[in-house]
Parts: structure tokens; C-alpha cells; sequence
């Protein structure tokens, strides 16, 4: 005769499910156990018909000229990688190659610049302080310029390396709910200023299903006396920004997820406006 399970086995069984198509707590202050790993390859789409002015003003000089414009896009594959080399250390990194175009309409004249290659790509570290429920951690992270000719008339970056430094903090909330705050110093090398970097972030996991919502802040250190350049708008040499993140993920199973990602901008200074969206394979072995 079959026996009836009591409720708390039903309870522990629901428990297993959930935790087995849990997505990775990965990224943020948190590492992967050593031997772990993380990839996620996206597409990405970015679109930007403005751009914002040293005061913070946006600007599209063809606003009343439905048939006069100046876009930019960026297309681009990128794949993100974290290894935990022990419970408390891991190496994080990204690729990403680009197709990039700046077209312009006016009354006088129609052209179109373009480039693709592969761009910047990071180089990381990141140690885990604690344990939790309040988790702390470190990372440095390089930025490195070799893959592409900054010459290009119009360039898929500035050509210098970027080195920074960044605190983590990531605390479980509960009922599937965690949060995390961040911030950091960005030295660039040459031309380019510093900056200081804060995100905060929130992320829900119920069963198969996870969200998130991210504020990154980008501001400069320097002055913002320059302009945007016509090729590229995301290279200015001392800008700020400020986007909002939303993603919503399904877990497929212990391995592969899918996510959907949303990304506006809602200030900044001497660089793009714009949105961003992103499609990504998630793996976690």
C-alpha cells in the first residue's frame, strides 16, 4: 500500500525544486564555490537618437525635422565568464564584438559611418570577505584596449587602459528577495577621467522564475568642458551617467536560463541617450 507523504516532505520536496532551478547567485558580492561557473553570452541592441550636453541638457537638433536625423547604434556579443578558484576567489571577465554605426540626415547631406571588431574587455578578481547573511567583498577589475585601432575613423573605444577598485555588499532579504550595493574608483590612464561608479540592486526567484532591477551611476571626476564626438558618443573622454536595469529570467533547469533585458538611461552628461535591449543564454556549472 502506497503511503500518503506527510506535509513536511511535501514542504522539504517543493523546497529541492525550487532550490534545483533556483537561478546562480552569482555576480554582485557574491563567488562561486571553487571549481564553479558562470557564463552568459547576450545580443545586444543599442539605440540613441540624442545625446545629452555638458549642462546635462538632452539634445536632438532634428527634433522638429521628422526627415532629418542624427542615430547611433551598437550591435554587439558579449560573453561574460566567472570561475571560482577557491570558495572565496574568483576571476570574472568579458568579450564583446561590436558592429557600431553613426548615421546622419540633413537638408545638405546623407552619410553613414561604421565599424565592428572587437572592443574593450575586462579582466577581473573579486574576494569574498564574509559569509553571510551580510556578505562583503573586493574586486579589481582591468579594462584593456587590444583588440581594435583606436585610430578607425569612427573607433569602438578610446584606446586606454581603465583599473578599478570596488566594495560589494549583498545581503538575502528573504521570501526569495536579496539586495546589493556597490561602489568603486575607476583610474583612466591618459586622456580620460576618473570616475566614481555606485550600482544598487535588487533581485525575486520564485521557482523557475527570477528578477532584477539595477541604478548604475557613472560621474566623472573631472570637468565636463568636452562635447560628444560625432563617430562615437559612449567614448567621451569625462562624462556621467545614469541607467536603469530591468531583468526577468527563467530557469530552463540546474544549468541553462534565459534572460530579457531592459536598459534606459535617464541622465547623464556629454554622452548618449538611449536604450538597450538584451537577450542572454545563462549557464551555471
Amino acid at each position: 500500500m502506497l503511503r500518503t507523504p506527510s506535509p513536511r516532505t511535501l514542504a522539504v520536496c517543493a523546497l529541492l525544486t525550487t532550490l534545483a532551478f533556483a537561478p546562480p547567485l552569482f555576480g554582485g558580492a557574491w563567488t562561486p564555490e571553487r571549481g564553479r561557473t558562470y557564463l552568459k553570452l547576450s545580443a545586444n541592441l543599442f539605440k540613441s537618437d540624442a545625446n545629452y550636453n555638458a549642462a546635462g541638457d538632452r539634445v536632438d537638433p532634428f527634433e522638429d525635422f521628422p526627415d532629418q536625423y542624427a542615430k547611433f547604434r551598437d550591435e554587439n556579443l558579449s560573453l561574460y565568464f566567472e570561475h571560482g578558484l577557491t570558495d572565496r576567489l574568483a576571476v570574472f571577465g568579458s568579450f564583446t564584438y561590436k558592429d557600431i554605426e553613426q548615421s546622419l540626415k540633413n537638408a545638405f547631406l546623407e552619410l553613414s559611418l561604421g565599424n565592428d571588431d572587437f572592443a574593450d574587455f575586462d579582466l577581473g578578481l573579486r574576494y569574498q570577505l564574509t559569509e553571510g547573511p551580510n556578505v562583503w567583498a573586493l574586486a579589481f577589475t582591468a579594462k584593456l584596449p587590444y583588440l581594435y585601432d583606436e585610430d578607425d575613423d569612427i573607433p569602438l573605444g578610446n584606446g586606454q587602459e581603465d583599473y578599478e577598485v570596488r566594495g560589494l555588499y549583498g545581503r538575502s532579504l528573504g521570501r526569495g528577495f536579496y539586495g546589493g550595493l556597490e561602489a568603486g574608483y575607476r583610474f583612466r590612464t591618459e586622456d580620460p577621467s576618473d570616475e566614481w561608479r555606485f550600482l544598487g540592486e535588487l533581485g525575486w526567484s520564485y521557482r523557475r522564475f527570477y528578477a532584477r532591477t539595477k541604478l548604475d551611476l557613472i560621474r566623472s571626476v573631472d570637468e565636463l568642458d568636452t562635447s560628444s564626438p560625432l563617430a562615437n558618443p559612449l567614448i567621451n573622454p569625462a562624462f556621467d551617467l545614469t541607467k536603469l536595469e530591468l531583468t526577468a529570467g527563467l530557469s530552463l533547469n540546474k544549468t541553462w536560463y534565459l534572460e530579457y533585458t531592459y536598459t534606459d538611461t535617464l541622465d547623464g552628461k556629454n554622452t548618449a541617450e538611449g536604450f538597450n535591449n538584451q537577450w542572454a543564454l545563462v549557464a551555471s556549472f
